[in-house]
């Protein structure tokens, strides 16, 4: 289904499906939605008594005197000005707390600049949520997928993922959070990485990893993700996630047949070539492939 549809259907209040309803809240804008709908049941239009009201604005009328044409026209247009004045009011008080996000595609990168000159390089598919209005009192943003993070100095920069919180001062690192999956890499400075009760401190060349309630710590020895290269690097990664990792990168559906998900590889492949990029993880494995569409399956030789 559509997001448009999707959404329509949510606010008609109609019955959304196990798999509608976990696309919904996938949605970028969902907290908003949420926040909105919340809101709008704490309207209430007042009671009205329509006979009574009639009688009593048809004696008021019997016995007021006739107001000239242009008082009329002008009390009508105060009326007028100060609905939209009141509208404006509210408009503007309940919409200022909204969130900025920003978003990437399939096979995209971008960079966005926060309001303290902080950068954020974001992975395909991925997505990061800040208040640009509480910006200046906490230094918050919630991440979704994979970025690489440049902090400019000044207070505890906080990154909020779905596995755990990343705080800093002033640093450079990189996180990645898919599914289940977190990843925290520090290239400069010092990083704290909270997960449920656990905090771990890093700094240039640590990685600490969270995967199925275990965590992970190993070392890195490059000067940036190389993602940003445009390449997806491996350390001794289970192979299901190597292949989720290509299809996030090139926006296809990889099947498998009589392979172990959770064989370790070490390797890597390029987000300009899916050709190449399927022979860089199948040949060092002894595995065949073959594209139909937008599925690809491997499978042994």
């Amino acid at each position: 289904m559509k997001k448009k549809d999707l959404i329509n259907k949510w606010l008609n209040n109609e019955q959304l499906t196990k798999q509608e309803s976990e696309a919904f809240e996938q949605l970028d804008a969902y907290d908003s939605y949420v926040k909105i709908s919340e809101t709008a049941k704490k309207f209430s239009a007042p009671d009205y008594d329509i006979k009574s009201n009639q009688e009593n604005l048809n004696e008021e009328l019997s016995g007021r005197k006739r107001i000239t044409t242009k008082n009329s026209y002008r009390k009508t247009f105060m009326r007028i000005a100060a609905i939209f004045v009141i509208g404006i009011g509210v408009y503007f008080s309940f919409f200022k707390e909204y969130d900025i996000t920003f978003s990437t595609a399939v096979s995209e990168n971008s960079t966005v600049e926060l309001p303290d000159k902080s950068t954020v390089k974001l992975n395909a598919l991925s997505s990061v949520r800040y208040n640009k209005e509480n910006w200046a009192k906490e230094r918050k943003i919630t991440l979704n997928g994979e970025a690489f993070f440049s902090v400019a100095t000044g207070k505890k920069f906080d990154v909020h993922t779905s596995s755990g919180v990343v705080s800093v001062i002033g640093t450079r690192f990189n996180i990645k959070q898919r599914d289940d999956f977190l990843e925290v890499i520090c290239y400069e400075g010092v990083v704290s990485v909270t997960i449920a009760d656990q905090t771990k401190f890093l700094r240039a060349g640590d990685i600490v990893e969270h995967s199925s309630g275990n965590i992970t710590e190993k070392k890195n020895h490059h000067l940036e993700p190389q993602w940003i290269s445009k390449r997806s690097l491996f350390y001794s990664i289970p192979y299901a996630s190597v292949l989720k990792e290509l299809e996030w990168q090139y926006g296809v559906t990889i099947k498998t047949k009589n392979i172990d998900p959770s064989i370790l590889f070490t390797g890597n492949f390029v987000h300009s070539d899916i050709q190449m990029a399927l022979k860089s993880i199948t040949i060092p494995m002894r595995l065949k492939y073959v594209i139909k569409n937008k599925t690809v399956t491997l499978y042994k030789e």
